[in-house]
Formats: C-alpha cells, sequence, structure tokens
C-alpha cells in the first residue's frame, strides 16, 4: 500500500513538472515576436558599440636571456689567471624573474616619453608622449560621460586660484595628471610573463596604430637590454673606473720615479763617490718599487675590464618585434553575440516573470 501511493506522488510530480516546463515554452512561444524584437535591438546596440571602440594591434616579443655564465666565463678566467689574479663568476645581477617589475617601473616608462613614433599611413611624426595625450582615438560615449566632469571643473576653475606654472620640464619625480595616466596605461599594457624555469620572457603591447605598436616594443626589448646590462656591470664598470683612476696616479708616480733617477744618473756620471753610488741606488729601487706598483695595479686593471666583459647579458631573440597586420580587439563578433544574447535573456525573463508582475501590480493600482 505504501509503495502504491509513493508511486501516485511520484507520477504527480512527474506531471506537475511536465507541466510547468510546457507553461514555460508556451509563455516563450508566445512572447516569441517579443524576444526578437530585443534579440534585434541586442543586435544594433552590439554593432554600434563594436564599430565604436577603436582599433587596437598587439606587438610581441620573445626573449631567452642568458641564465648560465659559467662557461663563458672560464676563459676570461683562465687570461686572469695567467695574470695571477683570479675572476669571481658569481656576479650580484638582476635576474629574470624581476623583468616584469623592470618594465611596469615608473623610470623605465619615463624613459620611452620622448621616443619618436609614426603612424603607419606616414600622416603622423611626434613623440610617444603627444601621442598618448593628443592623438588617441576613443569611443563616443567617453566624451559624452566626460562632460559633467568638464563642466564642473569649469566651473570651479572660475572660484579658485591659478596654479602656479612650472618651467615646462617633465620631472618623473612630479609628473602632471595626464602624464601619470599615460604611465598607468603602459604599465598595465605591456605584458611580461617569464617563464620560471627555461627564463623565456614574453613581451606584447596592444595600441591603437600597428607601426606605433611596433616601434614601442622595440624601444621597450632594447631599453630592457640595456638596463640589464648596465646593472649587471655596475659593480665592475666601478671598479674599472677607480682602477683606472688609481692606475693614471701611479704610472705618474713611476714615470716621475724614472726620471728622478735618469737625471741623477745623467748629472753623476762620472762621480765616484760613495755617496753619489748610494743615492743612484736609492732612486734606482725607488724607481723598480713604483713600477712594481703600477704593473699590479694595471694587471687589476686588465682584470677588471674582463670581468666587465663577462658581467654584460647575453640575450637571444626568439620572436623578434614585427609591424601586426591583423587587430587583436575589439572582437566585434563576440560583442555582438554578447548583446543578442543579454537582451535576448532580458526578453525571456520579462515574457516569463515581469509581464505577469506588471499585469498583478497594474491590476492592485486600478
Amino acid at each position: 500500500m505504501t509503495e502504491y501511493k509513493d508511486n501516485i506522488e511520484h507520477s504527480n510530480c512527474t506531471e506537475d513538472s511536465e507541466i510547468d516546463l510546457m507553461e514555460i515554452v508556451a509563455k516563450l512561444w508566445k512572447g516569441r515576436k517579443f524576444i526578437l524584437k530585443c534579440c534585434a535591438v541586442g543586435a544594433v546596440l552590439g554593432l554600434i558599440v563594436a564599430f565604436s571602440i577603436p582599433k587596437r594591434y598587439c606587438a610581441s616579443a620573445v626573449l631567452a636571456p642568458e641564465t648560465d655564465q659559467r662557461m663563458g666565463g672560464s676563459g676570461m678566467s683562465s687570461l686572469a689567471s695567467m695574470m695571477g689574479v683570479s675572476l669571481d663568476n658569481s656576479v650580484d645581477a638582476i635576474n629574470a624573474g624581476m623583468f616584469p617589475d623592470v618594465v611596469h617601473s615608473v623610470p623605465f616608462i619615463f624613459g620611452l616619453f620622448d621616443l619618436e613614433v609614426e603612424t603607419v599611413d606616414g600622416e603622423l611624426s611626434t613623440t610617444l608622449l603627444d601621442y598618448m595625450l593628443e592623438h588617441q582615438r576613443r569611443a563616443w560615449w567617453s566624451y559624452v560621460l566626460g562632460i559633467p566632469g568638464k563642466a564642473a571643473g569649469w566651473f570651479f576653475s572660475l572660484f579658485s586660484e591659478e596654479a602656479p606654472q612650472g618651467d615646462g620640464v617633465l620631472r618623473m619625480e612630479n609628473l602632471p595628471e595626464r602624464e601619470r595616466g599615460v604611465v598607468k596605461y603602459f604599465s598595465e599594457g605591456i605584458s611580461v610573463n617569464v617563464d620560471k624555469k627555461t627564463g623565456k620572457t614574453s613581451l606584447s603591447l596592444e595600441m591603437q596604430d600597428p607601426l606605433v605598436a611596433a616601434t614601442v616594443m622595440e624601444a621597450v626589448v632594447s631599453n630592457l637590454k640595456d638596463y640589464m646590462c648596465s646593472y649587471r656591470t655596475s659593480k665592475a664598470r666601478q671598479d674599472v673606473e677607480n682602477l683606472s683612476v688609481i692606475c693614471s696616479e701611479r704610472k705618474a708616480d713611476y714615470y716621475r720615479a724614472q726620471q728622478a733617477w735618469a737625471a741623477y744618473a745623467d748629472a753623476n756620471k762620472s762621480v765616484v763617490l760613495q755617496s753619489a753610488q748610494a743615492e743612484r741606488e736609492r732612486l734606482q729601487q725607488e724607481m723598480g718599487l713604483a713600477y712594481q706598483v703600477y704593473s699590479q695595479v694595471a694587471t687589476q686593471l686588465e682584470a677588471a675590464r674582463l670581468k666587465e666583459q663577462q658581467a654584460k647579458p647575453v640575450f637571444a631573440v626568439i620572436e623578434p618585434v614585427t609591424v601586426p597586420l591583423r587587430k587583436s580587439a575589439p572582437g566585434r563578433a563576440r560583442i555582438l553575440a554578447g548583446f543578442v544574447f543579454l537582451l535576448g535573456c532580458a526578453g525571456a525573463a520579462w515574457e516569463l516573470f515581469g509581464r505577469s508582475a506588471w499585469d498583478s501590480l497594474r491590476g492592485r493600482a486600478s
């Protein structure tokens, strides 16, 4: 008896779910014209939005930085050992994992502001900063949405004192608001992905002009190489500069000692006094000591120069920068499909729930 009741309840639930499903399908079919109209409106809005967003082109490059210098430094180490100097292969250097921090830093991006860029049609040739501030295309609604802010700014400027004018020179530590926006754009727009195992680095950047994007990406790669080279060789380069100064001083000391010995020897060539012989031997010893010091410093200077060459990083460009031919964004088909889907879902929701709720509200109001 209990099983019979359970079967009846299960069949009733199944019938109710079938009835509910058929009712939903019936409502959707009844309101199919309205749903299709919503889809059509979504298609129109999607086309407007898709064609209003400026095109963007992506330029990219792939680098493989040097990670092991032991083989490259063995030859230089052997040369240094022949001169009696030991080269330490361990260099306190930046690693590939810090590339994103370097590229996204304010000093790195600030160094790109004066880069000369040219559009692919050849109609514009200017600096990167001027291109970003004055020659960027925007969607029409950005101008509409910006009107209230501009109006408010103009209104408040009538009651505020004029800000003191600067000397017109951009300073990295005190950039104006618009220039900071450019820094933020490149900090967020330059993508740097580093493979922790191999050190392979992929860089990419999207901009509105394909030639400008390629030019900026080439500058990013070049500046990154220069930054790495400067960082890796900073200590060795400082050692070379210091040793160069010391070597010049020791060379001058040796020449003075040599001139003093030669002058005394010429003046006392025929003198047989022991005092004269002792003075000549003293001057000769001073000259020899000065030469030894000069020779040792010169040896250290050559070793430091070898170490500076050893510290320079090597980059293998796997994929060089090329001018993109096809746009990377916006995806107009995806935008169109998204608007059609959203407006279609909104129309279906209105037919299923909104219309009945609206009718009930109108009935209560009347």
